[in-house]
């Protein structure tokens, strides 16, 4: 290539608004992540409720700095969301398969006092059991997705990591042995009653592998994790908005006689240990792995252009 054609090259891509084309394919992304998961009306409703505060969280990065790094890491969420459930569906039909479960759970969730959260359900109402059904069945992504948009749009990578790791990246592998070890299914499953989110299952290996694994609670572990870090945040609609959609989901899994109550207050442990766990790495990460050029060059204000002026 000679110097010409190299300099016309350099000028065609000084040219070009790389911002836009960042946000652009930020949106697409956001968009697909949310096509991918069936999100209904009321779920981009909530998030785009959520990012109605988003400049009081904002920090002070170039923006084509920021997309440099954050578009590719967004477009790894978003590939792995799409092919995470059949993985995660997978090691659960090996679990069941295996059978190398150490506790039994079942009799003993059920014989103590109250653990099945069966006092709810006095308030129930046919309108109240829609609401809940749409907040189990979305919870347990939605919470995720909405806080590392939210991050994604703060111009913040370590947000949309600590997100991430505190979410199903570091709560997959964790709760792995508690799934292996623990048999206990869902409450309904053994109680005999009607299961309230109404699926169906084709054979009866697949209905006893979707009610098995119950201790800890991961609706409750992931929409609690989501809870802790949005009260980190400054924007009062985000926090109150967070605090309201993951308590609700942690509701939910109760009204509905999906999760002991126990199983509840053991997902809310397990989320806080995983939230310390991944500021601990994240923090390891930021000083001890990450080169200080990159930091600099991530971290740099966006040179200003010189202008002129002319007198008349």
């Amino acid at each position: 290539m000679n110097n010409n054609t190299a300099n016309r090259w350099h000028r065609f891509i000084q040219a070009q608004d790389w911002t836009m084309y960042g946000i652009i394919a930020g949106i697409f992304l956001i968009w697909r992540i949310g096509t991918v998961g069936g999100w209904s009306k009321e779920c981009w409703i909530l998030l785009l409720v959520c990012l109605m505060g988003v400049r009081r969280d904002q920090i002070d990065v170039d923006w084509k700095r920021f997309f440099l790094f954050s578009i590719p890491l967004l477009g790894v969420f978003y590939y792995f969301y799409g092919s995470g459930s059949g993985f995660w569906h997978s090691i659960a039909n090996k679990l069941f398969e295996s059978n190398r479960h150490i506790l039994r759970w079942d009799d003993l969730m059920n014989g103590i006092p109250l653990n099945s959260a069966s006092w709810i359900r006095a308030i129930s109402t046919p309108w109240l059991d829609a609401v809940m059904k749409w907040i189990y069945l979305y919870g347990f992504v939605l919470s995720l997705w909405i806080c590392i948009v939210r991050a994604f749009w703060t111009k913040s990578i370590k947000k949309m990591l600590s997100y991430a790791l505190s979410g199903h990246l570091l709560q997959f592998p964790l709760i792995l042995p508690f799934y292996n070890l623990i048999l206990l299914r869902e409450v309904w499953w053994v109680k005999g009653q009607p299961d309230l989110l109404y699926r169906t299952f084709a054979t009866e290996n697949e209905r006893l592998v979707a009610v098995m694994n119950c201790f800890p609670s991961m609706h409750t572990s992931i929409s609690f994790a989501m809870l802790l870090l949005a009260l980190r945040e400054k924007d009062p609609i985000f926090k109150t908005m967070m605090v309201t959609y993951c308590a609700a989901i942690i509701f939910s899994t109760l009204y509905l006689q999906i999760h002991w109550v126990l199983d509840v207050i053991a997902g809310m442990l397990f989320a806080w240990g995983v939230v310390k766990l991944a500021d601990l790495l994240l923090h390891l990460g930021s000083t001890k792995l990450l080169p200080s050029r990159l930091k600099l060059f991530y971290s740099s204000a966006e040179p200003k252009q010189e202008t002129e002026t002319i007198a008349a």
